[in-house]
């Protein structure tokens, strides 16, 4: 009688042992489909994200080309200010050489302003005639 219990014992805990596996199965197998799903899901939005970044890349391209044309329009006209500025420098280099005699010179103390004037006359000369340079230069 005692080994008969003892059997239903072991009976009973095989039984317990047995569903307890089934559930963790039936869990484990969820899982495992909706992390199925997930996956899935994760590839279908990495696909198109992997597109749109093609996509910007070429526009990106595309912008960088445009910049780098639109750069290069530019150089003429950083050019053509250098010249201005190497003109307006050869001009005051000979303009402040004519000058200093008039401003050593004792004799010709009441002229400054008249000097000045010419001074600026010869300056503004100098830029139009760079300027109009330039001008021809670009055309």
């Amino acid at each position: 009688m005692l080994v008969n219990i003892g059997v239903f014992l072991i009976a009973i805990s095989f039984l317990l042992v047995a569903i307890y596996v089934a559930k963790l199965l039936l869990r484990t197998s969820t899982v495992i489909s909706t992390l199925g799903s997930t996956t899935a899901e994760v590839e279908t939005k990495l696909d198109k994200m992997i597109t749109e970044m093609e996509a910007t890349i070429v526009e990106m391209n595309v912008t960088a080309i445009d910049i780098d044309q639109k750069l290069a329009s530019t150089n003429e006209l950083f050019l053509a200010i250098q010249d201005v500025g190497d003109t307006t420098a050869t001009i005051t280099g000979a303009l402040e050489s004519r000058t200093d005699k008039y401003a050593t010179d004792k004799s010709l103390r009441g002229t400054k302003p008249f000097v000045r004037a010419i001074q600026y006359g010869e300056f503004s000369f100098g830029l139009i005639r760079s300027w109009r340079k330039g001008k021809e230069a670009s055309l």
